[in-house]
């Protein structure tokens, strides 16, 4: 008798053991996690305080459900290659410029364009209303978005004497996609496009005289050390976005998406454009108080030519790009 009950012990023992190691199997399993490819150094000012904070908002939250595993750097995903490596799967989320994908995103093409906003909160969420509406559906297809950002108006930065937009001309200046490439030709300079990430070394070997970027690149690219003289404009922005692969998040479990909702969205946009008019001032400051640089402020009647000499710019593209006006 004693033999059988220490014989059913036993086995309703191991009946417990296996069962209880697939029901912890089955919660660890039902934890979903997601690579999300920065494409920036850890200590950019775009992973500290905005990317890395969101990621880690998620996860206090979301253990058992969703963890987001932040891979910073180029080493899965760059700027040039981040939306193939979402589409492929080779990461679940990243973040870049919808101008560098060439034909993929030509209605968001209206956020670059000269002119258009003071604020990137302002036009960041502009754009994030226009892609809820669906008036952008087409372009993206294959991604879902988790929020979007419209970088402050661009400036030129140069890395020899600039006074004015007028001596801009026959210098090769840097350009991130076609709307700012159509801005630099209209003032007479060469563009050359390059993802930001080549215009260091590039201003460094004189490949490219000048930059048509917002003081926002100046933290994570360095650019102080390769330019000296600013002019402040209007030249056009870029919009960027945080995603993932439309067929990845279809096929997350409720919770999972419950959760990315919840921590993406209108707010996420708004944030995410607060921060860039924060950093656009300060980088700014910054310079102007250094005396190796010089920053130079246009007047309202020269900002006011600018802006009509630019028209052309904002017209070609409205008649260039379907659904554009």
């Amino acid at each position: 008798m004693k033999n059988w009950i220490k014989s059913n012990s036993m086995a309703a023992c191991a009946v417990a053991l296996v069962t209880g190691g697939m029901t912890i199997g089955t919660a660890q399993a039902q934890e979903v996690v997601l690579k999300f490819a920065t494409t920036n150094a850890a200590t950019a000012h775009l992973n500290k305080q905005i990317l890395t904070p969101w990621a880690q908002g998620i996860n206090k939250e979301g253990k058992g459900i969703l963890r987001i595993d932040l891979l910073h750097g180029a080493v899965l995903a760059d700027h040039n290659n981040y939306y193939t490596r979402v589409v492929n799967d080779v990461v679940q989320i990243s973040w870049g410029l919808t101008g560098i994908i060439a034909g993929k995103f030509p209605l968001t093409g209206v956020a670059n364009l000269p002119f258009l906003a003071d604020k990137s909160e302002i036009s960041s969420t502009a754009l994030w209303r226009m892609y809820e509406s669906g008036r952008l559906a087409k372009e993206y297809d294959e991604v879902e978005v988790m929020g979007f950002t419209v970088f402050p108006q661009g400036s030129m930065h140069a890395r020899r004497p600039i006074k004015s937009l007028d001596d801009l001309k026959g210098l090769k200046i840097r350009v991130g996609d076609k709307i700012t490439a159509a801005i630099a030709t209209a003032l007479g300079g060469a563009p050359i496009a390059m993802p930001p990430s080549n215009i260091y070394q590039s201003m460094s070997k004189g490949t490219i005289d000048a930059v048509l970027v917002p003081y926002t690149a100046f933290q994570p690219f360095k650019l102080a050390e390769v330019t000296t003289h600013h002019v402040d404009a209007r030249l056009g922005a870029s919009a960027g976005m945080v995603f993932m692969g439309r067929k990845k998040y279809d096929s997350l479990p409720p919770a999972a998406k419950a959760l990315l909702k919840k921590h993406s969205g209108e707010a996420f946009t708004r944030r995410f454009g607060a921060f860039w008019d924060r950093v656009q001032a300060e980088a700014r400051d910054k310079l102007v108080k250094d005396p190796k640089h010089t920053v130079t402020v246009i007047s309202a009647s020269q900002s006011a030519q600018n802006a009509k000499s630019m028209e052309a710019t904002t017209q070609n593209w409205v008649k260039s790009t379907p659904g554009g006006e």
